[in-house]
């Protein structure tokens, strides 16, 4: 008997699986059901399937994530993510031959061990003008709207950039 759960949610054909708690072969047969619609669905573009609640998955239930992985990858040519937080499940994904049809990612949930601070000491003026000017460059490529919006910006830091090639660069913002 299963004590846990599979959760699904659809988005613009992105597929996101959650596996949550101690999940056995009883929870597979809706699960199929829904990997066959969205097999037969030529409106898919991703899954995610997040392992990062789970505490346990039988042979059933992998097997029900390879056929995602395969049909996926054979028919739409995508390769789906699988989230993992835990070692057990993340080596047991491994063993099980999953990384050949998904991207295995060791998901963090501690934010402090996940992630790292992005320095920002000694940002020369040039460099942050730069930065600025490629980022505001990059928006007005989206739509016409942000082109109408920054193109006065850009041609102003533009100028700004011309004026400081003939400049001595070692101001630290």
């Amino acid at each position: 008997m299963s004590t846990g759960r599979i959760e699904y949610a659809s988005l613009n054909g992105t597929y996101i699986f959650k596996i949550i708690g101690e999940v056995r072969a009883q929870a597979c047969i809706s699960l199929d059901n829904l990997l066959n619609k969205i097999d037969q669905s030529s409106q898919v573009i991703g899954a995610i399937v997040d392992l990062t609640e789970t505490t346990f998955i039988d042979s059933t239930v992998l097997g029900m994530l390879a056929k995602l992985g395969l049909k996926l990858k054979q028919n739409h040519n995508i390769q789906a993510v699988i989230l993992s937080t835990n070692p057990d499940i993340t080596t047991l994904a491994h063993s099980m031959g999953l990384a050949q049809v998904f991207v295995i990612l060791n998901y963090c949930t501690d934010p402090k061990v996940c992630t790292q601070t992005l320095a920002d000491n000694n940002i020369t003026h040039s460099e942050m003008l730069n930065t600025v000017l490629d980022a505001h460059r990059t928006l007005m490529q989206l739509n016409e709207n942000n082109q109408n919006m920054f193109e006065p910006l850009v041609k102003q830091l533009q100028k700004e950039q011309q004026e400081t090639l003939f400049q001595p660069d070692n101001q630290k913002v």
